[in-house]
């Protein structure tokens, strides 16, 4: 047996047996859940004190986020048991519950960070070494790649997302709250027993947050855009109200966290309802029938059968009982075109997004095309068809300066960021097949003597590939065309059409951007696993050219 069989082995035979080893995994999934989600909901909480007490911003944010994705194994986990071995806990107290939640979902976000470290390494991006006197399994990072721009991006598109987060209309949704919380009787938790679930179709926050969803959710499709089930008005209607009343709990915990401490009966805790209770109040929330609100909640509904999916794209969570159990303080805090369109790619909805996709990506194609046509004195084409050798190309955009005697050929992808490894590995091969076609592009048209009515013989000509998000994931230093994200190209353009109108400067000013902000340093980290210990290579931000 060599050293991949006998680590192949390790992985099925120690790590994905791992959490039956853990006390909290012998209860049922109706035992398990509910603290699961508790405990995650009350690490959230925690947050702000954290880092206002010295813990790092953003390492403490990654650590969050890989406890919700730990989360997700746990729950998988536990959807997928057999058997439990008790149902019985009379003899343990709330708080020991507790830790043991804690305990399991520990385990859970290691597992998360040592599955990614197995993913990779088996789609052939990392290697690995076997070491088995000292029972360490040492994952390698290839060097071929500039990891400080790569979390970097991962800085820049969290940005992104908490600029979408804050342009939600807080001020007047809390206003609102101001009034709602007078009907809490915080002597009979939990809060949702005391929320009227029907106010919030008829709250004065709710039009202002529909609109925001027009602008976040497709705002390339039109409203009456099926999804088999519901229409993208829907869409909208539902997560918008959702959104609304589960932003208030959230609101009301850090209320009484400010005012009494952390230490309170009611918690973060879950929602838990029959699967009709939840349609009757998924109706009564968003004003849909049954039948719509069923069918938008069968989609975010956690999936246990694939291994990649999350509770950030499907937060619902279904027990083999009939028992839905949903976070509150998780659902708020979730990205909602992430989730709605990762819900969409993992589940029976794929054939339907992958009709919508071209719709979408020539949407952004037009938006890219606006914000260049007419600065200057370029010249732009939008998919023009450039005949050569009885042969033909179609690059979405070219950008001519005369003036300037230089051609930018760009191709558009619709990519947003990913969340698994084995998303990352799938990114990471389109990336490089785009930045080849681009590169191609490049060589055809410095042979090309004319477009349309200018003759482009001798100009400098240079390529992009815009991504619709930051893709924080690995790019090879041998890949010489720039990457970008619309709104960073858009903003660029912005710049540069204010000053010189130049395309020159556009690309200098995009490679500039491109350059990390920050420094970040590689440092091993070791996660056991029974006796043995996984050791991988984590990042940490060194220095930031901000300060």
């Amino acid at each position: 047996m060599d050293d991949e069989q006998k680590i192949r082995k390790f992985e099925s035979e120690v790590l994905d047996k791992a959490h039956v080893n853990y006390a909290f995994y012998q209860y049922s999934e109706d035992i398990v859940i509910p603290y699961l989600l508790q405990v995650y909901g009350d690490t959230e909480r925690h947050r702000d004190n954290l880092i206002a007490n010295g813990h790092n911003a953003h390492n403490f944010n990654v650590y969050l986020n890989n406890m919700m994705h730990g989360l997700g194994h746990c729950i998988r986990w536990m959807l997928k048991q057999t058997q439990p071995v008790s149902l019985d806990t009379s003899n343990k107290s709330s708080r020991q519950l507790q830790e043991m939640a804690a305990d399991f979902l520990g385990w859970g976000t290691g597992y998360h960070m040592i599955a990614k470290e197995f993913v990779t390494w088996s789609r052939g991006i990392k290697n690995a070494i076997l070491d088995e006197n000292n029972k360490t399994i040492t994952f390698l990072n290839p060097e071929k790649y500039d990891y400080s721009s790569i979390y970097d991006k991962q800085l820049l598109y969290a940005e992104q997302m908490q600029a979408v987060y804050l342009s939600y209309p807080h001020e007047e949704m809390e206003d609102e709250f101001e009034e709602w919380i007078k009907d809490i009787d915080f002597l009979e938790p939990p809060i949702a027993n005391h929320i009227d679930w029907s106010k919030g179709k008829d709250s004065k926050s709710y039009p202002l947050l529909y609109r925001k969803m027009c602008e976040i959710l497709f705002p390339e499709l039109q409203k009456t855009t099926d999804f088999d089930g519901y229409n993208l008005e829907q869409l909208r209607q539902f997560y918008a109200l959702f959104f609304l009343n589960f932003y208030f709990i959230r609101w009301t915990e850090a209320v009484l966290d400010s005012k009494s401490g952390e230490n309170l009966s009611f918690g973060s805790n879950p929602l838990y309802l029959s699967t009709m209770q939840f349609y009757k109040l998924a109706s009564t929330i968003t004003g849909l029938t049954q039948d719509v609100a069923k069918a938008i909640i069968l989609d975010l509904t956690f999936n246990p059968n694939n291994f990649h999916t999350s509770v950030t794209i499907q937060p619902f969570v279904l027990s083999s009982s009939g028992t839905y159990y949903i976070l509150p303080n998780l659902f708020s805090q979730i990205e909602p075109s992430r989730m709605i369109l990762g819900a969409l790619n993992k589940g029976s909805k794929k054939k339907v997004y992958d009709k919508l996709i071209n719709l979408i990506e020539k949407s952004n194609l037009n938006e890219l095309h606006s914000s260049v046509n007419g600065v200057g004195s370029w010249t732009c084409y939008i998919e023009k068809v450039i005949k050569f050798d009885g042969k033909q190309i179609h690059p979405d955009l070219i950008l001519i300066d005369a003036v300037e005697q230089c051609l930018c050929v760009i191709d558009y992808k619709h990519f947003i960021g990913p969340i698994t490894a084995s998303e990352v590995d799938y990114k990471m091969n389109e990336l490089k097949k785009g930045a080849v076609q681009v590169q191609n592009y490049i060589e055809i048209l410095k042979t090309i003597n004319k477009i349309g009515v200018t003759n482009i013989e001798g100009f400098s000509v240079v390529g992009l590939l815009i991504t619709h998000k930051p893709m924080p994931v690995p790019v090879s230093n041998e890949i010489d065309v720039p990457i970008t994200d619309m709104a960073t190209f858009i903003q660029s353009v912005i710049s540069v059409r204010d000053r010189s109108r130049c395309i020159n400067e556009l690309m200098q000013l995009i490679t500039v951007n491109g350059k990390p902000k920050n420094i970040f340093t590689a440092f091993e980290a070791e996660i056991a696993v029974g006796e043995w210990k996984i050791i991988r290579s984590q990042h940490k931000i060194t220095h930031s050219n901000d300060e």
